[in-house]
């Protein structure tokens, strides 16, 4: 009994990531009087002191330099409506993925990729098996905000890409048969800049010396092959692909 009673603690204890494990702030700072520098993870409260200090800014903000592998959707989402409300410009030093990739590259005036940076996709609310685990509903106070459930976080996703103007798909794309075949051992993918356009996005600017792309596979489609896929998609009407 006592075996079975402490297994179940050490589960609840490791499955608790959103409260017991988060990760550290972002380091953010201000170079100058219109950019704001972002390093971290896309935490909600990480994400309300960006938007803390950017309120009380001498000057507005006009570009925000981002380094995030991704991390909490509903700070991801927070920050990238902050973007789209406000016409930020969006510059990428070494890393978008993930959150940063899905609300914050997506939803930014312009983006601008630095040299050897890289933009990382690696699914979405609309991809498969995402659900919120079972511990949850056991744990007090449990942070609502970090795992939403599928319904919650595909209501939010597909407002979201609604009201930035991109098409949601660009989340899941790398998951979706038979373009998933492409992604082989990596977690991450990417687009070439002619196919973003398709999903919506025409100001993103890559630097002509681009990062190596041993974790980013970038997606290849045939002529017509993504354009005939996002014209029988139904998730603009927040239904599965």
């Amino acid at each position: 009994m006592f075996r079975s009673v402490f297994s179940l603690s050490l589960l609840l204890i490791s499955g608790c990531t959103c409260t017991s494990h988060l990760p550290p702030q972002a380091e953010i700072s201000m170079p100058d009087a219109h950019t704001l520098m972002f390093k971290g993870d896309t935490r909600i409260d990480s994400v309300k002191q960006l938007l803390a200090i950017a309120d009380k800014a001498p000057a507005p903000i006009s570009r925000l330099v981002i380094t995030s592998r991704g991390g909490n959707p509903s700070g991801g989402m927070m920050l990238g409506e902050w973007l789209h409300q406000q016409q930020i410009e969006l510059e990428v030093r070494e890393i978008c993925a993930g959150s940063c990739a899905n609300y914050v590259f997506t939803a930014a005036k312009s983006v601008k990729v630095e040299a050897n940076s890289v933009i990382g996709f690696n699914g979405g609310a609309w991809q498969q098996h995402w659900d919120k685990p079972w511990y949850t509903f056991l744990v007090p106070d449990f942070d609502q905000h970090k795992c939403l459930s599928v319904a919650e976080w595909r209501q939010r996703e597909n407002a979201f890409f609604k009201r930035i103007g991109v098409r949601e798909e660009i989340t899941i794309m790398g998951q979706v048969p038979p373009f998933q075949q492409q992604i082989s051992s990596k977690k991450l993918w990417g687009y070439r800049a002619d196919d973003l356009s398709k999903f919506g996005l025409h100001q993103v600017y890559f630097s002509m010396n681009t990062a190596p792309q041993t974790q980013v596979a970038i997606l290849q489609f045939a002529p017509g092959e993504l354009e005939n896929y996002l014209s029988s998609s139904q998730l603009q009407q927040g239904a599965a692909p």
